[in-house]
């Protein structure tokens, strides 16, 4: 498969076990304000986490208002999620195509949406799942964005 764009994969997919999430509606610039009541509602409730920081935007990316799903991989094999709290015992989404996104992640993470849909529609690929972000738990200046896609000529009757 073309990748046409430097820096995006294919076939690549999420899967973690043991996985906490959360759904909620907010305004963009509140994401790590959310993100840190997730992680901290998520140990609250006895979670340990295991894995990396991972969230799914679920419209349409350059609104103001988010609608995003949080997960996290927790060590535990069961959690008493709370009310809009759910778990997971698996968690597996694929295939799907990545990108980077380095340095500053807020202003440069659009372009990284515009590369992996442009590689997406040079190869004839359709997407067919949200864009999931996968922040690195060590802090450094990067994270991945993966879209999920179908190849319609694949498609079965």
């Amino acid at each position: 498969m073309d990748a046409l764009l430097q820096g995006v994969t294919f076939d690549e997919k999420l899967a973690y076990q043991n996985v906490v999430s959360r759904r909620a509606t907010f305004h963009y610039s509140a994401l790590g304000e959310q993100l840190g009541s997730f992680v901290s509602d998520v140990v609250r409730q006895g979670g340990t986490p295991k894995g990396p920081y991972v969230y799914s935007l679920n419209n349409v990316p350059l609104d103001e208002i988010t609608d995003i799903e949080f997960f996290l991989p927790i060590r535990e094999s069961t959690f008493a999620a709370e009310e809009g709290t759910r778990f997971h015992s698996y968690f597996e989404v694929g295939p799907l195509a990545k990108g980077i996104v380095a340095g500053d992640f807020e202003h440069r993470t659009e372009q990284v949406y515009a590369q992996l849909l442009a590689a997406l529609d040079g190869n004839g690929l359709e997407i067919n799942a949200p864009f999931f972000h996968v922040l690195p738990e060590d802090g450094s200046k990067y994270a991945s964005v993966y879209v999920g896609y179908v190849d319609p000529s694949e498609a079965v009757d």
